[in-house]
């Protein structure tokens, strides 16, 4: 038995929790060496106060100016590190979650192509999260109260103005980020209007053309573009404003440092170098805070991020096995399944068997839950309540790798993935060329691949129909012999000659011992079943031999 897998590897919640966790000890240890060269410049800078003004010594100021060049380029060195390291980190996350995400989204029943999208979508926030401002603000704010206890030793006064500014910085910061953010909602809003707008005219188009109606249609849309520009022109006009006057706080916190030393001096008030001191680092404890609204408006949408992959792996958590098949009897037992907040089940009580070597038809109307069935069978669907079990091993415990080993599957839309008709047909593996051979002759798609300019080495981007990509998929499900296979509406793209096709390899498959579970309402799939079963109102008929039933009830 194969040894379980990596429990980071599918549980993308906890994948990114790790990837997060790496990205933010990297970028804590960064800020701590950009700190300690930051202190480095402020030193440098007032050695030369210190030493060379009053002595006006050139050996001095050489040496000194050599050194203070060092340590800039160090931290300008340093802070360039940083960048790249955590866009190196982001990628790594990126790669590293877009696998497991995928695989959990293709367990929602229905709906997975948009939790795909939203997931991905969602690494691709956590992504930014690790590469914006978030990480390296965080690091960069630990700065902060160091140098505000370092004026609090020259004088109360300087570290009071530099809390001041901070705190300034901080709270325009945070109300910028939110007019900036409630303009920008309601330019997407007016958007997406003009864009359903736009959406319904392209779908009548031919009426549009036919009846005149374009420059009318277009007058309207153009109208209802300017509430969308001025909205959009409003939100950039404030955050321009916003980023101006935060920039004037930090060259108005140096100039007041300047202007609190005068006054201290006025009063008698000796403080050595710290006028100097406030005013070097005055603006750079500001600048932190002065990200702070970006940061806390992409911590906000990383953590969305983070509960929505967390709910979507939830389906993940439970350890799955590569268990071996040694004989391929697939067993239904009380199988229920409801969609999540539906008012009533879609499936109720499912008891069905499939022995090695039998052929089983599911017939039943549209909707009536017979690819979720499918899907439960292959452990993609996680059953509401019982179980399904394919040599006595719980679907949905089955490692995927480990259950494609043993299982072939072709869906209703036969879609076809990346590279060559052969590495299609291989599962995207290394083709094993003898068995994709064998595959497709029992698809009966051999001589349509054969005829091919390039044959099996045919990109599958190219234009296939709707029968040519049956067939492959088909030779895809049969790839290495599977023990069961899985097939939902086969015939939906096959002429009579392909149905008649498909029967036999059907009944050569079983003559083989492999268990064949397939759905279709074609009578003649139906009469070469081993035993056509119905499925209505969630719960499955009595059971009908081949020749009792013609077609579905």
């Amino acid at each position: 038995m194969a040894a379980p897998p990596d429990p980071l590897a599918e549980s993308p919640a906890l994948l990114a929790r790790a990837e997060i966790l790496a990205a933010a000890r990297f970028a804590l240890a960064l800020g701590l060496a950009i700190s300690l060269a930051g202190f480095g410049v402020i030193a440098a800078k007032l050695a030369i106060w210190q030493l060379v003004l009053p002595t006006g010594n050139g050996w001095t100021l050489a040496g000194l100016a050599i050194a203070l060049g060092l340590v800039v380029a160090l931290l300008l060195g340093l802070e360039h590190l940083r960048a790249l390291g955590l866009i190196a980190v982001s990628h790594r996350l990126a790669r590293r979650l877009a696998g497991p995400v995928v695989r959990a989204a293709a367990r929602q029943d229905p709906g997975a192509d948009r939790a795909a999208g939203q997931a991905l979508r969602d690494v691709e926030s956590l992504r930014r999260a690790v590469t914006g401002p978030l990480l390296a603000g965080l690091a960069d704010a630990l700065l902060a109260p160091v140098l505000v206890l370092l004026l609090l030793v020259f004088h109360w006064a300087f570290a009071t103005w530099a809390l001041a500014c901070c705190t300034v910085a901080a709270l325009l910061s945070l109300l910028g980020e939110r007019l900036t953010r409630r303009g920008l909602v309601e330019a997407e809003a007016a958007q997406a209007r003009l864009a359903a707008q736009v959406a319904d005219g392209l779908r009548c188009a031919e009426a549009v053309a036919a009846m005149g109606m374009g420059d009318r249609l277009v007058a309207g849309w153009q109208a209802g573009s300017a509430p969308a520009e001025a909205a959009q022109r409003r939100a950039r006009t404030l955050a321009r404003r916003i980023a101006a006057g935060l920039g004037s706080l930090q060259a108005l916190g140096a100039g007041g440092a300047l202007v609190v030393g005068a006054l201290l001096l006025a009063l008698d008030v000796p403080v050595g170098f710290g006028m100097v001191l406030a005013m070097l680092v005055t603006g750079q404890a500001v600048a932190p805070f002065a990200r702070l609204g970006a940061a806390l408006h992409e911590a906000g949408a990383a953590r969305a991020a983070w509960l929505r992959l967390g709910a979507l792996g939830a389906a993940e958590a439970t350890p799955t096995l590569a268990y071996p098949c040694r004989t391929p009897r697939l067993v239904l037992d009380r199988v229920s399944f409801a969609h999540p907040g539906a008012a009533r089940a879609l499936l109720r009580d499912v008891v069905l068997e499939v022995s090695p070597g039998e052929i089983v038809a599911l017939a039943g109307a549209a909707g009536s839950g017979k690819t979720t069935l499918l899907r439960i069978a292959l452990g993609m669907v996680r059953p509401s309540a019982g179980i399904c079990t394919l040599d006595g091993h719980a679907t949905a415990q089955w490692a995927r790798t480990g259950l494609a080993r043993h299982a072939g599957y072709l869906p209703q839309d036969p879609l076809l993935t990346d590279g060559t008709v052969a590495e299609a047909i291989a599962r995207l593996e290394e083709p094993d060329l003898p068995a994709v051979l064998r595959a497709a002759r029992l698809a009966e798609a051999h001589a349509m691949v054969a005829s091919l300019p390039q044959g099996y080495a045919t990109p599958v981007g190219t234009q296939f129909s709707a029968g040519q990509r049956q067939r492959i998929a088909l030779a895809r499900a049969l790839y290495r012999d599977p023990g069961l296979l899985v097939l939902d509406e086969p015939s939906a793209f096959l002429e009579a000659e392909g149905e008649a096709g498909l029967v036999r390899m059907l009944r050569e498959v079983a003559s083989r011992g492999t268990a064949v579970l397939l759905t279709s309402h074609r009578p003649a799939l139906l009469s070469a079943a081993d035993r056509v079963v119905v499925l209505r109102a969630g719960q499955l008929l009595a059971t009908e031999r081949r020749r009792a039933l013609a077609a579905p009830a």
